[in-house]
């Protein structure tokens, strides 16, 4: 009888687990991720650093290895554009960081405006007005690409090659009447905070926000640790230059957009050997 006793609870214990699992997506509380921290750069001086190059790449959350980002429980799209609009982050214009963007004028970026001829008579199906129907923006649909700007340093102190993203920027295509313009910056977001404010830091957003493990569910990895650990895939479009010119502007690749992905494999690759040439085996 008592064993029949501490069978039947134990069932009732297992299935009282399993049904707030449904609810709450795990059988457990998952924390590990929403508490974690910003694990700050370390300090560079400026007279260690023997090599710099900054380099501008886009990725693209279509493309198979980066399709954990548009996950949908957390795409990377819906969190960048809510923590604006909750002023959690601060929008930027240009890569300079130095010119911000106003909330309101952000949140009107991304709409399409229709016109269309209503009827005023329904006897009298010629006679119309002119409605405007405003479309609002959907981030997950939208920003389908992430341009980020970065550079490539050598600490000699060290002996190792650092990648610093400086700044990201949410990518969209601008409709009119329903037709698309040429894709443009959403705007574009600090990614480390050098004075650490949290309000203006992507990393500090990045950091509690979940991420897809094909592995293992139970191994869940940041955003943070996501552009930290480079396990994303991307094309390069610029590279430090006299003129400032993406490589799309060059003549010779300006109509040929096959050329102008295999001169950004080309610098991918030169930066490679840059770091395997600094070695001696």
């Amino acid at each position: 009888m008592k064993k029949s006793i501490i069978i039947l609870l134990f069932s009732f214990l297992s299935f009282g687990s399993f049904a707030q699992g449904v609810y709450d997506d795990f059988i457990y509380n998952r924390q590990a991720v929403q508490e974690r921290k910003v694990i700050a750069w370390p300090y560079l001086r400026e007279a260690d650093v023997k090599f710099a190059k900054r380099v501008v790449r886009v990725i693209d959350v279509r493309e198979k290895q980066n399709q954990p980002m548009a996950w949908p429980k957390n795409p990377l799209s819906v969190i960048v554009y809510n923590a604006v609009k909750e002023g959690k982050l601060t929008p930027y214009r240009n890569d300079s960081l130095t010119s911000q963007m106003s909330i309101e004028y952000f949140m009107t970026l991304g709409t399409d405006t229709d016109y269309i001829e209503t009827p005023i008579d329904p006897n009298d199906p010629t006679l119309t007005k002119p409605d405007t129907i405003v479309n609002p923006m959907i981030p997950e649909l939208r920003i389908q690409k992430f341009r980020i700007v970065e550079d490539w340093i050598f600490d000699k102190k060290h002996s190792q090659m650092f990648v610093r993203i400086i700044s990201i920027a949410p990518r969209y295509t601008p409709k009119i009447k329903g037709n698309d313009l040429p894709e443009q910056d959403l705007c574009v977001l600090k990614y480390h905070a050098k004075d650490g404010s949290p309000e203006t830091d992507f990393r500090h957003i990045a950091v509690n926000y979940e991420l897809f493990n094909r592995q293992n569910d139970a191994a869940r990895i940041s955003y943070d640790d996501w552009f930290e650990q480079r396990m994303f895939s991307s094309y390069v479009t610029k590279e430090a230059n006299q003129h400032d010119m993406y490589i799309r502007e060059y003549e010779e690749f300006r109509d040929n957009g096959v050329a102008a992905l295999l001169e950004g494999e080309r610098i991918k690759n030169e930066l490679f050997e840059m770091e395997h040439d600094l070695w001696e085996y």
